[in-house]
C-alpha cells in the first residue's frame, strides 16, 4: 500500500473513532455544528389543514407636505414668468394656494417646521400679488413695465412755445430723464436709484446686464422675499446661481418700474447692478456727469 493510500485509511479511521467515542465525539460535533432554522410552525385550520402563513404588506409610504409645498411653489414661479391672462393668473394663484395648504399641514415635529412657517407668509404674498394680477382688466399693462411718472405741469412760457410748435405742425422731441454720476467704478458710471418709493442705493449702471442685481444687504433692508433662483453666467464664471425676488418699485429721476424681479448677489457683491430689465426701452447717453435716458 503506497504512502497516499495509507493517510487516507488514517484519516478515514481517526474520523470514524472520533464519531464513536464519547468526548472525542461531542468535541467533533461542536466543532461541525450546522444550525438550521426550524420552519415557522402553521396554525391548524377549522379544516384540519394548515393555514398558510400570513402576508406582510410593506408600509405606505406618506408625502412630505414640505416637499410637496415646494414643489407647487416651484411650479407656480414657472408658471408666473409667462403669465398674461387673467387665466394664466387665476392657474397660478391656484398653485400657490396648494403650496399653503401643504405648507399648513407639516407638523410641528418636522425639521423644516420653521422653515415652513417663513414661506407661508412669503406664500400668501404671492398668492395675494398673483389674485391681484387676475382681476387686473384686460388691457391693464403687465407687471414690470415701465412707466414714467405724471410729469407736474409746466411753466406757462414753456407751454406757450409747446402750443406755438403744436400749431406748425411741429412734433416735440421726447423728454430726456436723468441721473448724476456720483463716482465711477472700473470707468463705468455709478447712480442713485430709488427702490420701492424711499430707500436709495447706489447702483451700477450696466449696459451688459440683462437683469438687476441687489446685494444681501439691499435685500435684507427692502423685504426682498427669494421666490425661486436662476442660473446666471458671469464674466468670471458659468451657472452661478443667484436668490429671486421682487421688489415693488425701482426709479431714476421719473421713470418708474414697478414689481421688479431683482437677483440677490452673494456677500462678496457690495453695490447692485441696474440692468437692462429697466432702461430696455430707453438708449442711454453716458456724458461726463450724468447718465441719460432717452425714449425710444
Amino acid at each position: 500500500m503506497d504512502f497516499r493510500a495509507k493517510l487516507i485509511l488514517l484519516l478515514s479511521s481517526s474520523i470514524v473513532a472520533g464519531l464513536s467515542g464519547g468526548c472525542g465525539g461531542d468535541r467533533l460535533a461542536t466543532q461541525f455544528q450546522v444550525s438550521t432554522p426550524s420552519p415557522p410552525a402553521l396554525s391548524p385550520s377549522p379544516t384540519g389543514k394548515p393555514s398558510p402563513a400570513p402576508t406582510t404588506v410593506p408600509p405606505t409610504t406618506q408625502p412630505d407636505p414640505y416637499v410637496r409645498a415646494i414643489d407647487r411653489a416651484s411650479s407656480a414661479f414657472t408658471i408666473g414668468q409667462a403669465a398674461q391672462s387673467s387665466d394664466d393668473w387665476r392657474l397660478v394663484a391656484g398653485r400657490w394656494q396648494q403650496a399653503i395648504d401643504w405648507l399648513v399641514t407639516v407638523p410641528s415635529s418636522s425639521a423644516n417646521y420653521g422653515n415652513a412657517q417663513t414661506k407661508l407668509s412669503e406664500y400668501r404674498r404671492n398668492l395675494a400679488y398673483a389674485q391681484q394680477q387676475a382681476d387686473r382688466p384686460t388691457a391693464a399693462p403687465a407687471p414690470s413695465v415701465v412707466a414714467v411718472v405724471p410729469q407736474i405741469a409746466l411753466p406757462e412760457p414753456i407751454a406757450a412755445v409747446q402750443s406755438t410748435n403744436a400749431r406748425l405742425g411741429q412734433t416735440a422731441a421726447p423728454e430726456t430723464f436723468s441721473a448724476p454720476i456720483v463716482r465711477r467704478v472700473g470707468g463705468t458710471p455709478v447712480i442713485n436709484v430709488t427702490f420701492n418709493g424711499g430707500q436709495t442705493y447706489e447702483m451700477i449702471v450696466d449696459t451688459g446686464a440683462s437683469g438687476t442685481l441687489i446685494t444681501q444687504q439691499m435685500a435684507i433692508t427692502l423685504g426682498v422675499v427669494p421666490v425661486a433662483q436662476a442660473s446666471v453666467d458671469t464674466a468670471s464664471a458659468r451657472s452661478v446661481f443667484f436668490p429671486l425676488g421682487y421688489v415693488r418699485s425701482v426709479q431714476v429721476d421719473r421713470i418708474v418700474a414697478e414689481n421688479v424681479l431683482v437677483a440677490i448677489a452673494g456677500s462678496e457683491l457690495d453695490i447692485g447692478l441696474l440692468g437692462q430689465d429697466f432702461f430696455g426701452n430707453y438708449d442711454l447717453s453716458i456724458r461726463q456727469n450724468q447718465v441719460e435716458f432717452q425714449p425710444r
